[in-house]
């Protein structure tokens, strides 16, 4: 079974023991007489309750894409400005004051990093695949540099796109870049 399934399933399940957990801990109460020590009843509840979700805490933030590859060194880094309505991405830093960007060619099978900032409003930052599937994303924030690792699994062209609305020609922010 692959393994987004188990979790899945493993989630289904803990969730269906809390909701049965909960309903017999609260049905208890007895129609004429009153809910005894709700308190207690209530520290219990929450208590389970943190120590279920500290499980599906320690199983879910390790896969999460911020660790991904956190303890290899990046083959290549590729900076990235966006800007109204434009990405500028290049192999040194970019300067503000006169942004420009290159044609970007990046291995396959190694470890990237883009360092993504913005140099006027909040930008989405999405690689999406030949086929338009979504691939990874971060925010490009003014004043910041979100650092995103990925490896690129398969050569060929790969395209950017913004995902926060940034204004009046949002659909035309856009760029591509190529694994080799």
């Amino acid at each position: 079974m692959h393994q987004n399934s188990i979790l899945l399933l493993f989630f289904f399940l803990m969730g269906i023991a809390l909701i049965v957990f909960t309903y017999i801990f609260f049905s208890s109460k007895k129609a004429d007489q009153g809910m005894s020590n709700p308190l207690k009843k209530r520290f219990w509840f929450f208590l389970i309750l943190v120590f279920i979700l500290g499980i599906f805490a320690s199983v879910t933030i390790p896969n999460s894409p911020y660790f991904a590859h956190a303890g290899e060194t990046p083959a290549k880094v590729v900076h990235v400005a966006a800007a109204q309505f434009i990405f500028y991405m290049s192999e040194q830093a970019i300067d503000p004051a006169k942004p420009s960007g290159h044609p970007i060619e990046l291995p396959a099978n190694e470890v990237v990093e883009f360092r993504v900032t913005s140099l006027d409003v909040n930008h989405g930052f999405a690689i999406y695949d030949e086929t338009g599937r979504l691939i990874t994303q971060t925010q490009a924030m003014p004043g910041y540099v979100n650092r995103l690792r990925y490896k690129f699994d398969q050569p060929g062209k790969y395209h950017v796109l913004c995902l926060e609305y940034c204004g009046i020609a949002h659909q035309i922010m856009r760029t591509s870049f190529t694994v080799n």
